[in-house]
């Protein structure tokens, strides 16, 4: 016999979290800093962006612990985005809104957010992006303005920083890779 179970897929909030990593919270504010000196405009649009890469809790001789991938943004996740573009948490470091995606979670679980949590994070990213086009600049054409009524400049930088700690030695810090 074969049995199928389906399950409704629980429904998640995008909670807030303290990091509690001092190598990853110092490699992130030095980021913020560095960005802010090689693009002025990052002190006030963009936010930043960590991807949980790996961890490994067995702690074999010299094996990679923890890696993380710091990037920045100026993106706004929309409405109609898909799951997986919403992060697992969020929190601020230097005043910046950064962004946790733990994606082993997402390789191995298949679930949501709840509409409510996704909306709250989104009016969270608002300070952090460029503003909508005033509708004085909107088109007259109804079609054409409703097509680009929450357009805003966003801006693409082409650097990144992986974190890699190996259990007992000084981390790796990898920066500007493209």
């Amino acid at each position: 016999y074969i049995l199928c179970f389906c399950l409704n897929a629980q429904e998640l909030d995008v909670h807030k979290i303290e990091l509690t990593d001092i190598v990853l919270i110092s490699t992130i504010s030095e980021y913020i800093k560095e960005t802010k000196t090689f693009d002025s405009l990052f002190n006030h649009v963009g936010y930043v962006k960590v991807h949980v890469r790996g961890l490994n809790n067995y702690n074999k001789e010299k094996e990679i612990f923890r890696i993380y991938y710091i990037t920045d943004s100026s993106f706004p996740l929309e409405k109609n985005d898909q799951d997986k573009s919403y992060p697992d948490y969020y929190t601020y470091i230097d005043d910046k809104l950064v962004l946790i995606y733990n994606d082993l979670n997402k390789e191995l679980f298949k679930y949501t957010f709840s509409s409510s949590s996704k909306k709250k994070l989104r009016k969270l990213m608002d300070p952090f992006l460029s503003p909508k086009i005033t509708p004085k600049y909107l088109p007259k054409n109804k079609k054409e303005r409703d097509f680009i009524k929450d357009f805003r400049e966003q801006y693409v930088r082409f650097r990144h920083t992986e974190l890699i700690i190996i259990k007992g030695e000084n981390p790796i810090v990898i920066k500007n890779v493209h």
